[in-house]
């Protein structure tokens, strides 16, 4: 059911297609907090997490590959 159907059954004002952004010079609402925060890791931190992923990558990926082969075998009777 489109906006205008909705707001007509239930009795209210339909709302043009736009996108309502919050004006921080209001005095209600949410604050926009927009500060761009330093990077705090250092380059050892993110050598660590991409191993880490790579390493998590690569087990996942040899599982997947023993499952395959234990899976296509013919079992031996």
């Amino acid at each position: 059911m489109p906006a205008e159907g909705r707001a007509r059954a239930l009795g209210l004002q339909a709302l043009p297609d736009r996108v309502l952004r919050l004006d921080p010079a209001l005095p209600f609402g949410d604050e926009r907090d927009l500060d761009l925060l330093p990077n705090t890791l250092p380059p050892q931190r993110h050598l660590g997490y991409a191993v880490q992923w790579f390493g998590l990558a690569l087990t996942v990926l040899v599982v997947a590959l023993v499952l395959e082969r234990r899976r296509s075998r013919p079992i031996a009777r």
